[in-house]
């Protein structure tokens, strides 16, 4: 545990003490203060009550509206009164209303007229600290008004927290105050003493004993401290003098010797350690400590328990001598070997072991020696035996007595097996090489022999692996052959890659040569290297005209810095894929769908193309159809709002006429007709924003898309009754384009639009959900009650120009479109398939389109 200083431990109390006092003294101030506010806030509501019911109900029978307002303007100089809002029976009778509501509320230290339809006016009475409502009655003791007060605690807590603010300050200067106090005090009667003293102790010598003796003091109990400790210093002076007679003789004997020693004290646990111990491990006298702790985390760890253990043994009399081999940490962080020898030199009464004596001898280079030998030996045989080759030795007459253990393992026979006759290891070769292997041995017998060759091995379960064999014969003195080693290599997987390589080698020129899709190899600046003839043929142009051109030369728009952006993208990400770009080629403009990825070898690019031009003027045609049925929509849409601003307009111009018409009319009347023309502005913004070409990609809410896509389609579905029901609780955002997508989930709203036309109006609906399905994906799904498509053609219905319409009603891109914008321009995953739900009691049977988005 840390030890505290005197001055904190006797400032602390004293602080502790002021602190409390003052927290119980300003905790019972700010009670009391705020209780004698709040009352004189509770009193002042009811004065101002009370002569707001004696006095109003003379100006609300005399209609004299302007003359209360003053009244209550009057009363709001209390700054406590939040508001004062008074509800007019009498006067709202005159235009056929149950009241008519006025007064007068502070706003951001203003007084200003109250309007009930003021959001912030209103967030503010909720805030209120106080409220009264009263009701006033006329002589018949019919209600003729009611008057509501609120007011505010704004000044109540302006009061407390200037008593908080005061409380806290005249604690802080009273703290100082005592701080300094304390501490000089401590300081001039306490510390002086102890620091003198503690200032002679720390004036020693390399034992730690003090140089001179602790001077006087004219403290009576500071005095006899420092003589107690100067006779206390003399003493151990004179200890210290015996000991390093005793310790020059013990360094002669020491000297002597290469052992290091050392001397455990098992009673303190204290250990010394000579000079030649600590030499041992690469350290100065004074470079490492005399504990136990440094000798236990100097073995190796490893070793630790084992030596503790030995160590053990030998103290309980489980063992006569202590003998062990262990590694320790030296001063440059390699480990030595070291024999340890021990004995117990001291016991008690009770026979335990008090003092042990031990010694530590180098044997380093022993074990060096010892571990070169092993290491030499077992060099070849580990060789043999953890390569993962055959490594196999035949004697002259055709035994193979020595293999490792990969040929073991994968042949299924031990070595005593393979060795127990001569050729056993025939039977692993193929038949056609089996006659010959008697006349290979006979020629090595003669010096000769095929070092290199590729063959196979068979295995007991007649699996068959081919080698690259490297064969060594090992002749005796005489010449003749004494043994052959073998050598095999595993080149199966490295065989059928090969013929994998050349099949898709030959695979992808075929795919090359006949493809009808365009297909060119480019260098890194665009320029041809080679193509197809589908290419050429697209082209126009000759074999020699296209070489000498890049592909950026063949864009219709020409921009170069866009052309550079694609560049580094490929480079980046090692692809573009599904880029639609105009090409002028040599006598034609076509529209193409194109990818172009980085080969493998970092220095080309792979660019395919695909002609869509037929494609797209259908698209084209497909979106006019549908903008003229949206136009058709917002006719629909229209004629509702534009006939309510009609109807808005020709009542003011009644009430005009009449003399009725009042500015709380005008404006009210007003606001209503501009909210309908925003809602007219923001249907044509919507068509505006779908029918023009925006190709950009941006951040966009799947939600928002979803709802501006509905904004569009709203009156068509609803002059269809087709009713529709909208889950969107969750929303995702993504990458993408907002027209793109609003097209594709227009077109999956009008498929099942023209599949409920043909329900009765009672049954069709149209359900729309959002759910999300973790962090970064969200399910959006589409079902309607419209009895769903065939199952024998519902895979179908994503293809081109397939149609579950008559020809007159449809192309059949519809959908297509729409799997092409959510799979390859927002790689989302989309999923279409009939689904049975029960609604309103009642089973129906309709088509889901289910897609789920990702955020990338």
């Amino acid at each position: 545990m840390k030890n505290k200083t005197l001055i904190f431990s006797f400032l602390f109390p004293f602080l502790l003490t002021i602190i409390t006092i003052m927290s119980v003294y300003t905790i019972y101030n700010y009670f009391e203060t705020k209780k004698r506010l709040v009352n004189d806030i509770n009193l002042r509501m009811n004065i101002i009550s009370t002569q707001l019911k004696d006095t109003l109900p003379h100006f609300i029978n005399s209609y004299a509206i302007n003359e209360y307002k003053k009244l209550i303007e009057n009363q709001m100089e209390d700054r406590n009164i939040l508001a004062i809002i008074i509800k007019d029976y009498n006067y709202g009778k005159i235009f056929g209303k149950e009241f008519i509501i006025s007064g007068k509320i502070r706003e951001n230290e203003e007084i200003k007229d109250f309007y009930e339809s003021n959001k912030e006016q209103n967030n503010l009475l909720k805030d209120k600290f106080s409220y009264i409502k009263i009701d006033l009655h006329n002589d018949s003791d019919i209600k003729i008004a009611q008057i509501e007060l609120y007011s505010s605690d704004k000044k109540l807590n302006n009061r407390l927290e200037e008593i908080i603010k005061k409380s806290l300050l005249e604690m802080l200067i009273l703290s100082l105050f005592i701080i300094v106090l304390v501490f000089l005090i401590i300081k001039s009667l306490i510390l002086r003493p102890i620091f003198d003293i503690v200032k002679a102790i720390q004036n020693n010598d390399e034992y730690g004993i003090p140089k001179e003796n602790i001077l006087q003091n004219n403290v009576k109990e500071f005095n006899e401290l420092s003589l107690k400790m100067n006779e206390m210093i003399s003493t151990i002076k004179n200890s210290r003098n015996k000991i390093d007679e005793m310790n020059n003789s013990m360094e002669l004997i020491l000297s002597s010797m290469n052992d290091g020693i050392w001397d455990w004290n098992l009673k303190t646990n204290k250990v010394s350690y000579s000079k030649q111990w600590k030499k041992i491990l690469g350290f100065n006298d004074t470079e490492i400590g005399n504990d136990l702790a440094e000798w236990e985390r100097r073995i190796n760890p490893k070793q630790l328990k084992m030596v503790c253990s030995e160590i053990s043994n030998y103290l309980e009399g489980k063992k006569d001598t202590y003998n062990n081999e262990h590694q320790v940490l030296c001063k440059d962080g390699t480990y030595k070997w070291i024999l340890d020898r021990a004995v117990i030199v001291q016991r008690d009464e009770f026979g335990k072991p008090l003092r042990m004596i031990g010694t530590h001898t180098d044997i380093t280079s022993i074990k060096d020696l010892e571990k070169q030998i092993i290491k030499e030996k077992d060099f070849i045989s580990n060789i043999i035996d953890n390569s993962s080759v055959i490594v196999a030795i035949v004697d002259d007459e055709g035994r193979m007595f020595k293999v490792n253990k990969f040929a073991q393992e994968f042949t299924g026979y031990t070595q005593e097996e393979i060795s127990s006759v001569p050729f056993f290891w025939v039977r692993f070769l193929p038949d056609y090489i089996q006659d010959r292997i008697y006349d290979i041995i006979d020629e090595a017998k003669k010096g000769n022999i095929k070092r290199y060759y590729k063959a196979s091995w068979f295995s007991k379960d007649s699996q068959e692996k081919i080698f690259e064999w490297s064969n060594t014969l090992v002749k005796k003195e005489d010449g003749s052959m004494d043994y052959l080693i073998a050598i095999g290599i595993d080149v199966t997987e490295k065989e059928i890659i090969q013929k994998k390589i050349l099949q898709q080698k030959e695979e992808l020129e075929l795919i090359f040569d006949y493809s009808k899709d365009g297909i060119a190899v480019l260098d890194l600046n665009t320029k041809f290297l080679n193509f197809n003839n589908s290419f050429l043929d697209m082209t126009g142009f000759s074999k020699d005209e296209l070489l000498e051109k890049s592909i950026f030369e063949l864009i219709a728009k020409q921009d170069n810095q866009k052309n550079k952006k694609i560049i580094e993208q490929i480079l980046e990400e090692g692809f573009i894929s599904n880029y639609e770009e105009i090409f002028a080629f040599k006598d034609k403009r076509i529209v193409t769908n194109l990818s172009i990825s980085l080969l493998p070898n970092k220095q080309s690019l792979l660019m395919i193309i695909k002609d869509v031009s037929s494609l797209k003027v259908l698209q084209e045609q497909a979106k006019l159809a549908s903008l003229g049925e949206m136009i058709g929509n917002i006719a629909h849409q229209w004629r509702q709002p534009l006939s309510y601003i009609s109807v808005s307009a020709s009542s003011l111009k009644v009430k005009s006429e009449f003399n009725m018409l009042t500015k709380e009319e005008i404006a009210e009347v007003s606001t209503a007709i501009v909210k309908q023309t925003e809602y007219l502005s923001n249907t044509i913004d919507n068509f505006r924003d779908f029918i023009k070409e925006d190709k950009t990609y941006a951040n966009i809410s799947i939600k928002e898309v979803l709802d501006n896509s509905l904004n569009l389609v709203h009156a068509s579905l609803k002059n269809n009754f087709i009713n529709l029901t909208l889950e969107l609780d969750d929303d995702l955002i993504i990458l993408g384009n907002k027209n793109e997508l609003t097209e594709a989930f227009l077109n999956i709203i009008s498929n099942s639009k023209d599949a409920l036309k043909e329900k009765e109006e009672e049954d069709r609906f149209l359900f729309i959900k959002s759910k999300k399905l973790d962090e970064n994906r969200l399910e959006l799904k589409f079902l309607d009650s419209g009895g769903g498509i065939d199952e024998s053609i519902i895979s179908k219905v994503l293809e081109p120009y397939f149609t579950t319409k008559h020809k007159s009603q449809g192309t059949g891109l519809g959908l297509a479109i729409v799997d092409k914008i959510v799979r390859e321009r927002h790689k989302g995953v989309i999923e279409i398939y009939n689904e049975e739900f029960a609604y309103n009691q009642k089973q129906y049977k309709g088509v889901c389109f289910n897609i789920v988005f990702e955020k990338k």
